[in-house]
């Protein structure tokens, strides 16, 4: 009997252990991202935004999906932004970063209602706008990267 519950013992203890080591990666793996990945991110849904509304003034893709695709960028910046703004990374200053992610979303924002609205001429600004502030962005990345 006392051989059974020793095996017993070594199964619960090789089961602890494996408990452990699949939390410890779990967690390893579900880490938040660094300022410079949350930037990696706002720069790529930027990017897809901007490569959208080019796409769009072609006429190379549908208004429902160039419209979907918008609305799917405003609300993923969005949220990154809100989750890089609750910890602001200390190399640049918080009021300028959320000022031009704030401006970046609304050009965004405008550019999907502007789809409904066909009108081009002020699509084209925005979309100007909003690589104005794509270089913004990309300086502050920068900034963020080379801090230690």
């Amino acid at each position: 009997m006392n051989r059974v519950l020793g095996i017993g013992h070594n199964v619960n203890q090789v089961s602890v252990k494996r408990l452990l080591v699949i939390s410890v990666a779990l967690v390893a793996a579900c880490k938040f991202p660094t300022p410079a990945e949350q930037m990696d991110s706002l720069q790529s849904w930027l990017a897809t935004a901007g490569m959208v509304g080019d796409a769009w003034l072609r006429h190379t893709t549908p208004d429902k999906y160039s419209r979907q695709t918008l609305e799917l960028s405003h609300e993923t910046l969005l949220q990154l932004s809100s989750d890089l703004l609750r910890s602001p990374p200390h190399s640049v200053d918080s009021a300028t970063l959320d000022d031009v992610l704030t401006r970046s979303r609304e050009h965004v924002a405008r550019m999907a209602r502007l789809i409904e609205a066909k009108d081009a001429p002020d699509f084209a600004r925005q979309l100007d706008s909003l690589r104005v502030d794509e270089k913004v962005v990309k300086r502050l990345s920068d900034r963020i990267r080379s801090t230690p």
